[in-house]
């Protein structure tokens, strides 16, 4: 016999193409324009700490971020299964641990510091729920379309009782949650009646909880005043939220002049200074770094980085970084269809929809539609936990379009090595027509 005509066989777990350089494409983009809009929003803390701390800081956080997605591109999404639930225990302990000791950011206690890094354990707590719902609903995947009861059951008990521990730190953490939770069950294929019965136990549980809230108020106001009165004057009391919620009910109007008629004061200039921002950047903007609203803007590098991006890309700005957000969700969409197995499809559209979910709420905000309340746009504001969290959902969706086994018939990305095989998934099949 002549020669060696043994061929390599497949290594299990290969990976059959690279990972997805769209979705590379929309967070290396992402990343760059953040880099200049944080930095241009800084100028105070430029006056704070001078000009290169505040943009180092935050590039090398970024760097951190786009290390952890390349670094989770090449770990088989199977193998974080066994993380899931341990993930979710911890998650659970730093809420609860927040509440009692974290410290105070905007009247509310939201985080706790571990290395330097600002952690929230709100935004590990849109991520840990992503990969419940995506492992439970994999799970419970009826043939032929829909999905089991007990699954449904599990996924919004799981909802409940993060949106419950979030909610004393903002209301809107919590109707994330909600929309990420209803949006992942509708592309888990769940029958109509069902979505609905989820959406009205959804709503009983906020009417009951506002309603336990609205009775408690005057014990929870004398509480306050007895524990101010009784600690140190450096003692860190629980920060009571109520009537920072009911305020911005009551001050938010559809119409933006009314918020614009009223004196400029401490209760609405952070909303009068985004209209002004938005206002003077017109339909092309002032250019990067010509933004005359970032040093009077609080908290312009984070939660009113939108406004500032109008100012100076203006509308044609806001449009591009809107898109790039929707692009994401279709590109998540494109590969989740032709997946073969439920896991991966529902992992990577719900990390993509968390990231979709929590942009278009930042914009809302922003623009006036929906009341005040602090929540970072991906990518682009300034804070530690939120890159992180961001960057791991991006990391897994890039672990997906990898390792993910296609249907027969749909076009694959480009093969790396004709002898290397799709890696072996086990998980439930799902109807190709749930995913369409």
């Amino acid at each position: 016999m002549s020669g060696n005509t043994h061929t390599e066989a497949p290594r299990p777990g290969a990976p059959q193409r690279p990972a997805d350089n769209w979705i590379w494409g929309f967070y290396i983009i992402l990343c760059l324009i953040s880099l200049v809009e944080s930095y241009s929003a800084s100028s105070q803390d430029i006056a704070k700490f001078g000009l290169v701390m505040p943009i180092l800081k935050h590039a090398l956080l970024l760097l951190g971020g786009i290390g952890i997605a390349f670094g989770m591109q090449h770990v088989h999404y199977n193998k974080m299964k066994i993380f899931i639930p341990l993930f979710a225990l911890l998650t659970l302990a730093m809420v609860l641990y927040v509440m009692k000791y974290g410290e105070v950011l905007n009247g509310a206690r939201r985080s706790f510091r571990l290395l330097g890094i600002s952690i929230q354990p709100s935004e590990m707590a849109k991520l840990s729920l992503v990969t419940i719902i995506a492992w439970v609903m994999s799970k419970v995947q009826i043939p032929g379309g829909g999905v089991k009861w007990g699954g449904i059951v599990v996924c919004a008990t799981v909802v409940l009782l993060f949106g419950a521990l979030l909610y004393p730190q903002g209301f809107t953490n919590t109707v994330i949650l909600m929309g990420i939770s209803l949006a992942m069950m509708l592309i888990s294929g769940i029958q109509v009646k069902r979505l609905m019965i989820v959406l009205a136990v959804y709503g009983l549980c906020f009417v009951g909880y506002k309603s336990y809230d609205r009775h408690n108020e005057e014990r929870e106001a004398l509480t306050a005043q007895v524990t101010q009165v009784a600690t140190r004057p450096d003692a860190k009391a629980a920060p009571d939220r109520t009537d920072t919620r009911k305020n911005r009910l009551k001050s938010f109007d559809f119409n933006e002049d009314s918020c614009l008629a009223h004196p400029m004061t401490s209760e609405y200039h952070q909303e009068q200074y985004g209209y002004m921002a938005r206002a003077h950047g017109g339909v092309i903007g002032v250019g990067p770094g010509n933004s005359r609203e970032c040093s009077r803007l609080p908290l312009a590098f984070s939660d009113y980085v939108f406004s500032i991006i109008v100012e100076e890309l203006g509308f044609v700005g806001a449009v591009v970084i809107m898109v790039l957000y929707l692009s994401l969700l279709g590109r998540a969409g494109y590969i989740a269809q032709r997946c073969k197995r439920a896991f991966p499809a529902l992992l990577v559209m719900g990390m993509a929809v968390m990231i979709t979910v929590q942009a278009l709420s930042h914009m809302a905000i922003n623009c006036g539609l929906v009341p005040v309340t602090g929540q970072p746009l991906p990518f682009i504001s300034k804070g530690g936990s939120a890159i992180i969290i961001m960057s791991i959902a991006m990391g897994i969706m890039l672990s997906v379009s990898r390792y993910a086994e296609f249907n027969p018939g749909k076009k694959p990305l480009p093969a790396v090595d004709k002898k290397t095989g799709a890696g072996d998934e086990k998980e439930e099949a799902i109807n190709p027509a749930q995913m369409a």
